[in-house]
């Protein structure tokens, strides 16, 4: 991996130093491609990127106010900034064997989308750069991780997986997928749209909860599992045929800033209207996408205002 980043000193003041609240300064991450490593109780390594991290938090100074039941996905509740968070364990989600709960050593802050989860994991080896393009898509082997890739960081080597948060969220709070289902079935059609939705979307759970606001709406639409594929089906198909890119960030093979990246060199493309559909849009990563062409930045799982921003945006 190249451009590793020197944030190793993390892991070693949590250690030291565990009354010390750690930061992360997430808002001036400034690349899709920054990714936190950390360890789940067996050791094993797993990233999450670090535009979807609020901070990190040592465990030992949290009081988490349990729920009755042991085998509930939400350990407890906590009260963190002023915020009641729900307490996840990384390993129970997985359905790992789980330590105790005092052998974990911190609370991983992360916010999807306006959705908070405090995450309970053992430590934190750094962050390093993971290149889209070194991304293995391993859905098929288990539907908890997106992609595996092979890292090096702090004289450690080893597979890592980023976990498909899309997922997690569905499977900590199902309410919200069962809100936006029943939201969509009260959506009509607002306006006959000229062609098709190209939509850039790696996560089959987002992408099945949008075809249903689609198949809704009667709009024509075209998914793809990365910005690669959508940018090979440019070359096949005529701007005037479609209405609107919808473009996640974080993807396999070529991201969404890849993307559009390249279609701000098609001079062709430029009058299509591109959409962003994330849950990783600190500020420097919204700054980049608008600079790079895009319209609207919206947060997944939010389809009511999705359809809003389709017939406000489309052609």
């Amino acid at each position: 991996m190249k451009n590793e980043l020197n944030n190793n000193s993390m892991h070693h003041q949590v250690n030291e130093d565990e009354d010390e609240l750690i930061r992360l300064v997430t808002s001036n991450a400034d690349a899709s491609s920054q990714y936190i490593v950390f360890r789940n109780g067996s050791n094993d390594l797993y990233a999450i990127n670090v535009a979807k991290v609020e901070e990190l938090i040592a465990l030992k100074d949290v009081n988490v106010a349990k729920n009755s039941s042991s085998f509930a996905l939400i350990e407890g509740v906590a009260k963190i900034r002023g915020d009641m968070v729900s307490v996840v364990v990384f390993d129970r989600w997985l359905g790992k064997s789980e330590l105790g709960l005092d052998e974990y050593e911190l609370i991983m802050m992360c916010n999807y989308g306006n959705h908070k989860i405090g995450l309970v994991i053992k430590n934190v080896l750094g962050v390093i750069n993971i290149e889209s393009k070194d991304f293995k898509d391993n859905s098929e082997n288990d539907a908890k991780t997106a992609y595996v890739t092979d890292i090096s960081i702090g004289g450690i080597s080893g597979l890592c997986f980023i976990f498909d948060s899309d997922k997690m969220l569905i499977d900590v709070f199902p309410k919200i997928e069962h809100d936006e289902h029943t939201k969509t079935m009260q959506i009509s059609l607002k306006k006959e749209l000229k062609g098709k939705i190209l939509h850039a979307e790696d996560s089959s759970v987002i992408r099945n909860a949008v075809k249903v606001l689609y198949e809704q709406t009667g709009v024509e639409y075209e998914f793809f599992n990365n910005g690669l594929l959508l940018v090979e089906r440019l070359s096949s198909i005529e701007p005037a045929e479609v209405s609107l890119i919808i473009t996640d960030i974080e993807m396999p093979i070529m991201d969404g800033l890849g993307l559009m990246n390249t279609i701000k060199d098609m001079p062709a493309w430029h009058s299509v209207p591109i959409v962003v559909n994330t849950n990783m849009a600190n500020s420097s990563i919204t700054n980049k996408a608008y600079s790079l062409g895009a319209q609207h930045i919206i947060h997944k799982l939010d389809l009511e205002e999705l359809n809003d921003v389709i017939f406000k945006h489309a052609l």
